[in-house]
């Protein structure tokens, strides 16, 4: 059942990417498509895996995931990685993207709202979906370049726990906004600060961990086919 959406004090509406807006986790879709793609040795699916587990049970160890996750980025340009986060998009997300996630934001769009993309995934490999639903602007962990060529490491915060706080924060002061009017539609354990930080949580396809909270605390839960 989609919710009603109207909320006359919320004036921006940030989404996180995976298992809220489609069925697929990009990071460890990503380490399939670059082995698929004879980019990475087939050893990267195990580590994926294992950075997964850590990351669902809230305890991810950010340093040694980042070093790993942007392996592929180090020493290549913006364009080459644009064509291939593209490809990945088409055959890995694209698929899987939720029809009502579809349907909530073209309904948010009608009212004029500002819709954003708010993800602990890199930017690179988060925008094609944010073209896709037609999103404002793309919020994800920003990759550092030197010479036009990524370094693997991050610009800023990571985008994850704190991170996205962080990153809502500096997004509705530049817009003249507070996070009391910000809305977030979020499944993980990783979400429950910037979900705990907003005027309107909402938990889309929680996890357990979540879902708990959720009732808890009262909040607005969700499922999108």
């Amino acid at each position: 059942m989609i919710p009603e959406v109207t909320n006359e004090k919320i004036k921006i509406h940030f989404f996180d990417m995976d298992h809220t807006l489609a069925d697929n986790d990009c990071d460890v879709s990503w380490k399939h498509f670059v082995v698929a793609e004879n980019i990475a040795s087939p050893d990267a699916l195990e580590k994926a895996d294992y950075y997964y587990r850590q990351y669902a049970a809230g305890s991810l160890n950010q340093a040694e995931f980042l070093r790993f996750q942007l392996q592929e980025f180090v020493e290549h340009t913006k364009a080459e990685m644009q064509v291939l986060a593209e490809k990945h998009f088409q055959e890995f997300v694209k698929p899987k993207i939720y029809r009502d996630a579809l349907e909530i934001v073209r309904n948010l769009k009608n009212q004029r709202l500002p819709i954003v993309l708010l993800t602990s995934t890199n930017s690179v490999v988060a925008r094609p979906l944010a073209n896709h639903f037609g999103m404002d602007e793309c919020l994800g962990t920003k990759l550092e370049t030197i010479n036009d060529r990524y370094t693997g490491n991050i610009v800023g915060e990571y985008a994850l726990g704190f991170g996205k706080v962080t990153h809502a924060l500096d997004y509705c002061t530049c817009h003249n906004l507070s996070l009391a009017e910000a809305a977030y539609w979020g499944d993980s354990i990783n979400d429950f600060n910037i979900l705990n930080a907003v005027g309107q949580p909402l938990a889309a396809n929680p996890a357990p961990e979540l879902l708990k909270i959720a009732r808890e605390r009262s909040w607005e839960i969700v499922y999108f086919k």
